[in-house]
């Protein structure tokens, strides 16, 4: 695949992601219900109870610890091994503004959370998902930059899989966990793709300019 075919995907990855954020936060805005949400929770209540402390363990991972750790340590590889300065300050940059982000949408929909018994401590508004938002700016984009070093291939795919993965993990806990509505989810993985789209522009755009 080359390059043009690959910003050609990306354009329309983005126009469903676009489309996708609008249609959850209009939703969202009006106090509308979505079928998905008693589908997919429906789902999620089959869940057994054994597995709970597996997805607990999972959720951290989106969590500020666990994205801080994963964040500081993909900083210092870009710093002191690949010597990518400007891959390391988008890092940062898309990350720390992305979560205030998060925060302001949360205070601006002002949803409550799942009328369920939550299985893990939460104080903010439900939409959308910090987690899933956050979680897509930070292993998204780590990810990318993981597979611009690459040369392989077949290391690329299996990078691409693993994040792919851990992100729909994680986006299964908020749901599994009550904390979260699918719908939530599904509005940030939508809002934190459109986050890590530009913020990858803005990269390139650098890029170009420093070389």
């Amino acid at each position: 695949m080359d390059f043009k075919q690959k910003w050609n995907y990306s354009f329309i990855f983005i126009i469903i992601a676009v489309l996708i954020s609008l249609y959850t936060s209009i939703k969202v805005g009006l106090h509308s219900l979505f079928w998905m949400d008693d589908v997919v929770a429906g789902w999620a209540a089959h869940v057994p109870d054994s597995a709970i402390p597996f997805f607990i363990q999972v959720t951290e991972m989106g969590d500020k610890k666990g994205i801080g750790a994963v964040a500081l340590l993909t900083l210092a590889w870009l710093l002191l091994k690949k010597r990518n300065y400007l891959g390391a300050a988008v890092l940062a940059l898309s990350v720390a503004i992305g979560n205030e982000a998060s925060k302001i949408l949360k205070d601006l929909f002002d949803r409550p959370r799942p009328d369920l018994e939550h299985l893990v401590n939460v104080k903010s508004y439900s939409y959308p998902s910090g987690h899933a938002m956050v979680g897509m700016i930070v292993y998204f984009l780590i990810a990318y930059l993981l597979i611009e070093e690459t040369k392989s291939k077949a290391i690329k795919l299996i990078i691409g899989i693993v994040a792919a993965i851990l992100l729909l993990l994680i986006g299964a806990t908020r749901i599994i966990l009550h904390v979260h509505y699918p719908s939530d989810v599904l509005g940030g993985f939508a809002l934190g793709y459109i986050w890590v789209f530009c913020w990858i522009l803005i990269y390139h755009y650098f890029k170009k300019r420093v070389k």
